[in-house]
């Protein structure tokens, strides 16, 4: 069923599937590369692709890579998929030594708005077209971008806390790193839909999309507000299995917790009615696609320059269809 669900996605979303190619091999510090022996599509020439994670220790944008590394290997295209693991300063490093082996296309998952820039800056400089995948930035130089709206994500998930709990109620929420596309969007999401004046927002700080920071967070909020908390949302999955972890430790039953991502770990926790809520955002298909663009890019065709893929509420209610 997911398969399905995936697939009507990706239809509605592109109108059209793009053609990819194989590749070659190549080094290089801090990286790791992913070959494909056979190809299941046509050899049309070599291409490199190289890809820049924001911080691949976040699950989600760990399966985002996965997806990118899994695309590549179908079709034959050398990837050099490298982590700046949450440090701007390293994602621009890292496009440059991209730049330096005179990779054919290079795809950014952004780590900052701003910060990320240069890493655009560079390549159109070096003439190396580059794809946006997955964070907005502020920048319009680059080629194509491959993603999703967060502020559709944060309306989304804001839509089910309104339907699900009082006006009045105490929450709190857990943000992504402050100033990321997801934290920016999504916190826009929740202005939109009223969340924001809606509730009594007792508290509101980052958690860096870490689940062992939004643990300590929600455990530090439990004690200081008590009855008081009764809503944790939190802009990841990661950071909302934290939170969930905090208020089961409690005893609470009457904290609701949401997120966003529907990762395999949260959709369980809804099935089993531990978390109310996630939005699921598609992983796959924004690595897949974004693979696909960058090598249509490299091969001089022309591509769709913003693709957007849809978010999904899930809940207890429809989570078979994500599983």
């Amino acid at each position: 069923m997911k398969k399905k669900v995936l697939s009507m996605i990706l239809v509605l979303a592109l109108g059209s599937t793009m053609l990819a190619a194989c590749g070659q091999k190549e080094e290089a510090a801090t990286q790791e590369s992913t070959t494909s022996s056979e190809s299941t599509d046509s050899n049309e020439g070599s291409f490199t692709i190289g890809a820049v994670m924001k911080d691949n220790s976040d699950t989600f944008v760990k399966n985002i890579a996965d997806a990118m590394i899994a695309r590549a290997d179908e079709v034959g295209v050398e990837l050099i998929m490298m982590d700046a693991a949450g440090d701007v300063n390293k994602q621009i490093e890292l496009t440059e030594n991209l730049i330096t082996q005179g990779v054919d296309a290079i795809i950014l998952n952004a780590m900052d708005m701003d910060g990320s820039v240069p890493c655009i800056t560079k390549a159109k400089e070096a003439g190396i077209p580059i794809i946006v995948c997955n964070t907005d930035v502020n920048s319009d130089e680059y080629d194509a971008f491959v993603g999703a709206d967060d502020v559709e994500s944060g309306e989304i998930q804001s839509g089910y806390v309104l339907e699900n709990l009082e006006e009045g109620a105490g929450v709190a929420i857990i943000q992504g790193p402050m100033g990321q596309a997801a934290q920016v969007g999504r916190m826009q999401g929740y202005e939109n839909a009223g969340i924001l004046t809606t509730y009594n927002v007792l508290a509101e700080q980052t958690a860096n999309w870490k689940r062992e920071e939004a643990l300590a967070l929600a455990e530090d909020w439990i004690t200081t507000y008590g009855d008081e908390l009764q809503a944790i949302i939190c802009q990841n999955d990661d950071m909302a299995m934290g939170a969930l972890a905090a208020v089961k430790a409690t005893g609470r039953t009457d904290i609701m917790v949401v997120g966003i991502d529907a990762i395999e770990d949260a959709l369980v926790a809804v099935e089993n009615g531990e978390l109310a809520c996630t939005v699921f955002q598609d992983a796959a298909g924004q690595g897949s696609v974004g693979l696909d663009t960058a090598l249509a890019l490299a091969k001089g065709e022309t591509v769709e320059r913003d693709i957007r893929i849809p978010f999904i509420l899930v809940t207890r209610d429809n989570v078979a269809e994500f599983k």
